[in-house]
């Protein structure tokens, strides 16, 4: 498995957990708050749903970056039957 496999595998399961983070923060709208706290509940999830597509971006550039690096690992392959030797052995 190149490396490039590897981060790619790690982020989607850190895409996997921010999407859990985003359901349970939609769920939370079904508390039911009243006055200043029905308003804080209501900023603290939009700061939350905010940072949470923060992520999702931050994500999608690691992504791009990733296939990148991936485009990058296959270029660096030897053609199948290439000797690989090493210098000075």
């Amino acid at each position: 498995m190149s490396s490039s496999s590897v981060i790619g595998s790690a982020l989607t399961d850190v895409r996997a957990q921010v999407s859990s983070a985003r359901a349970a923060v939609v769920r939370s709208r079904e508390v039911t708050w009243t006055g200043t706290a029905a308003a804080a509940a209501d900023r603290r999830r939009g700061d939350l749903l905010t940072a949470l597509r923060r992520c999702d971006e931050a994500l999608d550039a690691a992504d791009r970056l990733v296939e990148v690096a991936r485009r990058a690992e296959m270029q660096c392959v030897p053609p199948a039957g290439l000797a690989i030797t090493t210098v000075g052995r």
